[in-house]
């Protein structure tokens, strides 16, 4: 079952997804996160397949951020094709995959998912400064866990602050350049 929120604000949408048990804690997570409740509207919704109790976007550009910890178990192909339909209509797909086997399913599911969305990070194997796995689980799921909550506050604070000018040619060649 897949989890969706969206979260209003600005005239801007960012939507989340959640599938898994892992994945759906730190979906509730992020949504009480502070930068995730202040001047925002939220629409909570379960996907049956990839059809929304209620209509998930417009026909604006949208922001998907999914997270997606028991591969296995779910629909790839229809949460492919919804990220598919919407990337027609300009939108950006992030998705970030906390596998816990490796199979055959679990291959076939990342490569469909490689496919239909603009970046696919796989979460697995969390590494500390010398290069030495972390062995212990619960350590490794709050590493995972911290950075997926940071990553979404990047992404939802990039969709929702449109108020920042792009910068002409001619003042991005006046900045002094640091080799």
């Amino acid at each position: 079952m897949l989890h969706f929120t969206k979260v209003s604000t600005q005239g801007k949408d960012f939507n989340l997804i959640a599938s898994g048990a892992l994945a759906f804690k730190i979906h509730n997570k992020i949504l009480k996160d502070e930068a995730f409740t202040t001047n925002t509207s939220m629409s909570r919704n379960m996907l049956v397949g990839s059809v929304p109790a209620r209509k998930a976007t417009s026909h604006n550009k949208s922001v998907f951020f999914v997270i997606i910890s028991d591969l296995d178990k779910i629909d790839t192909e229809s949460l492919s094709k919804m990220i598919r339909e919407e990337r027609a209509k300009g939108s950006y797909a992030v998705c970030q995959v906390i596998p816990m086997y490796y199979n055959e399913l679990s291959f076939k599911a990342l490569k469909m998912l490689r496919q239909n969305f603009d970046e696919v990070l796989e979460l697995s194997k969390m590494n500390l400064g010398g290069g030495k796995l972390l062995m212990n689980m619960e350590q490794q799921h709050c590493l995972m866990t911290d950075y997926v909550v940071s990553m979404a506050r990047i992404m939802f604070h990039v969709c929702a602050n449109s108020s920042i000018p792009a910068k002409t040619v001619e003042e991005r060649i006046e900045e002094p350049v640091f080799a």
